[in-house]
Parts: structure tokens; sequence; C-alpha cells
């Protein structure tokens, strides 16, 4: 991680605890040579927040819950991103209808930041353009064209 990197996640974690966000573990910085960030988990997010609506690319998450999935998918969708987002409950069945209904590229049930290469990786709304991985990202650096040719003389 870069220093300015390191700032831009550090200052993240600092104005959130001004937001009244807790920190439930990590939120500090390791020692050594670098710029390294503690794991870190984020609870009691106001709606709002700053990290409830940025994306922080750093190793912090925030762990919210809700009364009911109508409200977990209004407040999911209620950011100006769409990189990823994950959904964890026992019954498959809700857990695919709520990630039918959250605006983002990537939705993980049960697990967070899995990728695989041959599956595309991408936002919706302002996060980023196009996709990465798998063959999807050929269609960003190609231009299709369309050659139709009369052989009949």
């Amino acid at each position: 991680m870069s220093k300015a990197h390191f700032d831009r996640v550090t200052g993240y974690l600092e104005r959130a605890k001004t937001e009244g966000v807790r920190v439930a573990t990590g939120g500090g910085v390791l020692d050594g040579p670098g710029y390294f960030v503690a794991r870190t988990v984020l609870v009691d997010v106001p709606e709002g927040a700053e990290v409830a609506r940025e994306e922080i690319f750093g190793p912090v998450i925030r762990f919210e819950t809700f009364a009911d999935e109508e409200e977990a998918v209004r407040r999911g969708n209620d950011v100006p991103l769409g990189l990823s987002a994950s959904v964890w409950t026992e019954n498959a069945r809700r857990s695919h209808d709520i990630a039918a209904r959250l605006d983002f590229g990537t939705v993980w049930v049960n697990s967070h930041l899995v990728l695989a290469g041959e599956v595309p990786w991408g936002g919706f709304k302002g996060s980023g353009y196009g996709r990465d991985l798998s063959i999807y990202v050929l269609d960003d650096y190609s231009r299709t064209k369309h050659l139709m040719h009369n052989h009949g003389r």
C-alpha cells in the first residue's frame, strides 16, 4: 500500500469514529516498515455514513444487521457505487432472492472477496467501467465489425 492510499484508508477509519461507527476489531496500523492497516471490522454503521457509501479498498469491512430483507436491500442499494456485496444467511432461496435485488456487480453468499479468473469482475453504478477477469474483458478491448461479401461473381 502506498503512503497516499494508507492515509486514505486510515482517514476513512478516523472519520468513521466521529460518525458513531464502532470498530469491532482492528482499526489500527501494523508495526514495521511499510504502510499496513490492520484487518478491520466496523459495526453500528449509521445510514449515510461515509464508510457505508464509499469504496475503501483496504482491509476494512462493515457488518450490518437489518430488521428484514426489505431494509437490507434498500440500505444496500442506497449507495452511489455498486462493486460488490455479501449476503450471509442459512437460507439459499432467500440469499438468491436478495442477491437478485441488490444492484452490485458481484454478490457473494456466505463468503466475501472470493474471485475466480473465469467469472467477470466489475461493478454497477459509479463503480468502475466494464469487466475484468474472464473472457468478458475482451469486449472492452475489441471493436466488432461485420463484413458481408457477395461471392456471387
